[in-house]
């Protein structure tokens, strides 16, 4: 049991650290509500709460298509390494093919190596195969990183289902595939829930792969896309908070609808029979 004193002092931490954090957040908001060239940002009451800023940012910047965008890569990747990584983590785990020890190895190594390191490679190869400026040349690498991750995600989660519930199963006359889609995967959705939530992070706030592979504005992500808005409205900031928040209310939307599910993924196969 903690001490007053000790409660007294935990709370102040925790207050201080509250407001660290919220601070910038209510300035953005508070920004964002305010009509176009209000002034120079910070918290401010003095003009009623207005939706000019977003509906400029949303037509003007193009927020529209640089959304559409993001949808669309974030949305491919993580369906394409979430059903990849879901297979390759049973076959690791349970399946154990020859040499799938060492594709798990390749697995961690993958996810360990920075896309500062790999992207240069990765350009020249899309520049040879032809396809630069295209969605295919942002989902590949980030799927790829993504199922790298998502192999080890998944293998861990296997390895905490009880071996007899696969063997009971089989016994009762289960193929390997139904054994796979309508037993196990419904036993490690968390962990396929939360795995799919930090694709899905990692995806939309993706920045230097979008910059380096499209230069066609049209391809642009929202990352991109707002690091251009903010270089032709540097002055604008109403706007610029705008642009902001539409940029994260699809990432603060999905940690609130996912969050239970987030934290108890993260503990999936912390015990193993």
């Amino acid at each position: 049991m903690l001490s007053r004193t000790e409660r007294v002092v935990c709370l102040i931490v925790l207050a201080g650290a509250a407001v660290i954090t919220l601070y910038p957040m209510v300035v953005l908001v508070s920004t964002a509500f305010s009509p176009l060239n209000s002034g120079s940002g910070g918290i401010s009451f003095a003009h009623p709460l207005s939706l000019s800023a977003f509906s400029y940012a949303w037509r003007a910047g193009g927020f529209s298509r640089y959304m559409l965008n993001t949808v669309i890569v974030t949305g491919a990747v993580v369906l394409i390494s979430a059903v990849i990584s879901v297979m390759a983590g049973y076959s690791i785990a349970l399946a154990r093919p020859p040499g799938a020890r060492w594709v798990l190895y390749a697995a961690v190594f993958g996810f360990m190596l920075p896309v500062e390191a790999l992207i240069v490679p990765w350009y020249y190869q899309f520049q040879t195969v032809g396809i630069i400026n295209t969605y295919w040349s942002m989902i590949l690498p980030q799927a790829a990183q993504s199922i790298a991750f998502g192999t080890f995600w998944m293998y861990v989660a296997f390895r905490s289902m009880p071996r007899s519930l696969s063997e009971s199963a089989l016994i009762d006359g289960a193929s390997p595939v139904s054994l796979l889609w309508r037993i196990l995967v419904p036993n490690v959705a968390p962990a396929i829930w939360t795995m799919a939530a930090l694709v899905f992070l990692w995806t939309w706030n993706s920045f230097l792969l979008p910059l380096v592979m499209v230069s066609n504005q049209s391809l642009f992500t929202v990352t991109v896309g707002l690091s251009t808005f903010q270089g032709a409205h540097f002055n604008n900031f109403a706007a610029l908070a705008a642009g902001s928040c539409l940029a994260a209310l699809p990432v603060v939307l999905v940690y609130l609808f996912a969050q239970r599910r987030f934290i108890v993924g993260l503990f999936a196969g912390s015990v193993v029979e």
